[in-house]
């Protein structure tokens, strides 16, 4: 293993087994730019080429972020991606092409496992991030199209920070983002005047609104 890598254990959430995933030294990562989705740009290797988990056990591909899988969902997921997946596909080295590949299986086993919907809205950003580097524009905005439709799924039932996985100010500022880098201006608007306007807002995510709403209404003048 290279040396800035280390092996980190981890239980996966259907079978409960050990296994051990790559993971950057927390030395090596060296963050140079923030955009304003949050896309960050390394000097050296990227993090998130290290998130998704293969499971050596039963081969299912996770985060960190999914919960254990409760009994009412693991026929859905043993039937409809346990049963099909080949071990093989997995296997690879940590290139964005191959960890694209491994983020996409995430989505269906975190859709399959009825892990929050935040989860499948924040592995579609990193799907966002992942064609981003690789300089695939028309599946980055294919798949910022499909994170804003999951974030306002997850805005519509939102119920609190806990159940719901994230804040609300930081999921309104995300859904604007998302608008606003998809040219969808009134909603943008919309979603940046409630960020701008409401008392629930942190002081950090309103000067980040006002600042993203500032950059967006200039390009459209």
């Amino acid at each position: 293993m290279a040396e800035h890598l280390f092996s980190k254990k981890v239980k996966c959430p259907y079978c409960l087994k050990e296994s051990v995933t790559p993971r950057i030294l927390s030395r090596h990562i060296r963050p140079q730019e923030v955009a304003k989705d949050g896309y960050t740009t390394y000097d050296g290797d990227n993090p998130y080429l290290y998130e998704p988990v293969v499971c050596s056990h039963c081969h299912l591909v996770f985060h960190d972020a999914f919960d254990k899988v409760r009994k009412n969902n693991r026929e859905a997921l043993e039937t409809n991606y346990l049963s099909r997946i080949s071990p093989e596909s997995l296997q690879g080295d940590r290139s964005p092409d191959h960890v694209i590949h491994l983020y996409k299986f995430a989505v269906l086993t975190a859709q399959l496992s009825g892990q929050k919907p935040s989860v499948v809205a924040m592995l579609g950003m990193r799907l966002v991030w992942m064609y981003r580097l690789t300089g695939n524009e028309a599946s980055e905005k294919e798949w910022m199209k499909r994170t804003l439709d999951k974030y306002n799924e997850v805005q519509e039932a939102y119920t609190d920070q806990v159940r719901t996985g994230l804040p609300y100010d930081q999921l309104m500022l995300r859904i604007a983002d998302l608008s606003a880098a998809l040219d969808l201006y009134e909603e943008a608007r919309r979603w940046y005047g409630i960020l701008l306007s409401s008392k629930e807002v942190s002081e950090r995510i309103r000067t980040q609104a006002r600042s993203h709403w500032e950059d967006f209404r200039l390009e459209h003048t």
